[in-house]
C-alpha cells in the first residue's frame, strides 16, 4: 500500500494509472486521502513516458483538480479548462509509455 503514496520513478501502464485512480477517487469520498493517491499516480504515469520533473509535477497538480471537478459538479469548470484537462487524463491513459527505462534514465530526468 506504501507504492500509492510515494512520488517516485515507477513506471506504470495506463490500466494500473486507472485503477489507482478509482482507488483515489473511492479514498476522496471516505477518507480525503484520495488526492494524495491520484497526484503520486499521475507523477508515475506521466514519469513512464520520461516526461521532465516540471512536466511530471505540473500533471501531479492537474489531475487531482481534474477529480475533484469531476467528482463535484460540470457547472464547476469552464468548458475549455474541462477539454484540456481531459486530453491531458486522456493521455496519460492511452499512450504507451516506456515502462523498461533504465535507472540511470530515470534519476537524470
Amino acid at each position: 500500500m506504501k507504492k500509492y503514496f510515494i512520488f517516485n520513478n515507477e513506471p506504470i501502464s495506463g490500466s494500473n494509472y486507472i485503477i489507482r485512480l478509482i482507488v483515489g477517487s473511492l479514498l476522496i469520498i471516505l477518507f480525503g486521502l484520495g488526492l494524495w493517491v491520484i497526484a503520486a499516480t499521475s507523477y508515475k504515469r506521466a514519469g513512464a513516458f520520461g516526461w521532465s520533473k516540471t512536466f511530471r509535477i505540473i500533471c501531479s497538480i492537474l489531475i487531482p483538480i481534474f477529480s475533484i471537478f469531476n467528482l463535484l459538479s460540470d457547472e464547476l469548470a469552464p468548458l475549455i479548462v474541462s477539454l484540456s484537462l481531459t486530453a491531458l487524463h486522456l493521455t496519460l491513459i492511452f499512450k504507451n509509455g516506456n515502462k523498461t527505462l533504465d535507472k540511470a534514465e530515470l534519476e537524470n530526468k
